[in-house]
């Protein structure tokens, strides 16, 4: 059933949703990092009805602080959803999680995996119905592209498809997939500068996976232990340092994957047209999600202080002219950080308009 289905004696009010979308292994100056956009993320949760969001901004290593209202997509669906290719149902009672453990990793970090399973199923009642290995090693290698951005290749998908559709077979409704990954060379991360080297790669783990068996999935790497032991030598950068104190990145996937919403035909569920606003970092408007959200009018809120190394901002898409007039019809709209678009938002959800006086944003 459509969820916007009215009759002549009922008057139903759409619910003002809002995406929250950073990509993934760009650098972003917030949210490029260890659950450094969830403040800014349930802050704008708070001003909207449905906080539509992904692994990328939600996902801090042991932490997790979705709000209720927040759904967690996956790239992969994300992507699909903003071409409208389906639509979305809100999340379940409860899914039923699969696990699959790269059989690649150590014997050691096996078994930690498994003991995080079950802190998180006793803690937190997670529901988890079946861990699987997968068939084979998981063959990564972690590339960087020109522009910066991090990437990768993943050779032999099947090793983890067989499993992840076994799974699937006896009762899952959505897969996380813990990957083994080789300790990227030294870089500037853990001090919060630059891109996160492993961000790219996991983004394709995930996305091959929800292609392959249409189901939602996230990712969560793993490391060697003499890699992955938190670091005591020194410290790092606050906005990393949620990936630095423990070894296991695991339980904010599995916490994030309980708010996942469901895919399903785009008649039938949630679609990008009622979306009420996108909001952004500003130098990022190449992506599919801005590029719906101008095809379908949906107001773009991007926000300046939040920078990628991506650098395509608005005028990079549209000249001078067609920029101006997206800002008179109230469908683009540049702000300064993250605490402005929350004041923003409650604006646009309110019907309300500035006075002319303080009318910047439609400049």
């Amino acid at each position: 059933m459509n969820p916007f289905f009215t009759t002549p004696h009922s008057v139903f009010k759409p619910p003002f949703a809002v995406a929250m979308v950073i990509p993934t292994g760009v650098g972003a100056s917030v949210g490029g990092f260890g659950g450094d956009a969830t403040v800014y993320l349930n802050l704008l949760a708070s001003c909207c009805d449905w906080l539509i969001t992904h692994p990328n901004v939600a996902n801090a290593a042991s932490f997790q602080k979705l709000p209720a209202n927040a759904w967690y997509v996956e790239g992969y669906w994300l992507d699909a959803w903003f071409k409208g290719a389906v639509g979305l149902a809100s999340p379940p009672r409860t899914h039923q999680l699969g696990v699959i453990l790269d059989s690649g990793m150590e014997a050691g970090m096996n078994i930690l995996q498994r003991n995080t399973l079950n802190a998180v199923n006793t803690v937190y009642g997670v529901p988890i119905i079946g861990v699987k290995e997968t068939t084979e090693p998981l063959e990564l290698t972690i590339e960087l592209q020109p522009s910066g951005a991090s990437a990768g290749q993943w050779r032999n998908p099947h090793s983890a498809i067989t499993p992840a559709k076994e799974l699937i077979a006896v009762g899952a409704t959505a897969i996380a997939i813990v990957s083994k990954l080789v300790e990227p060379e030294e870089s500037t991360y853990s001090q919060g500068i630059g891109v996160d080297p492993i961000g790219g790669l996991e983004a394709i783990i995930s996305h091959t996976l929800c292609h392959a068996v249409q189901v939602p999935c996230a990712n969560a790497p793993v490391f060697d232990w003499e890699e992955a032991q938190p670091r005591r030598d020194g410290l790092v950068a606050p906005a990393t340092a949620a990936e630095f104190i423990t070894a296991t990145f695991l339980p904010c996937v599995l916490t994030g994957l309980m708010q996942a919403p469901i895919p399903i035909p785009p008649a039938q569920g949630f679609r990008v047209e009622q979306l009420s606003a996108l909001v952004v970092p500003a130098n990022s408007m190449g992506g599919v999600p801005v590029l719906a959200c101008l095809q379908n009018k949906v107001p773009i809120i991007a926000v300046n202080d939040n920078q990628t190394v991506l650098n395509l901002p608005m005028d990079a898409l549209l000249d001078g002219a067609t920029i101006k007039q997206l800002q008179q019809q109230g469908l683009f709209f540049e702000v300064a950080s993250y605490l402005e678009a929350a004041g923003l938002l409650q604006l646009l959800k309110q019907g309300l308009s500035l006075p002319a006086i303080h009318s910047r944003f439609k400049d």
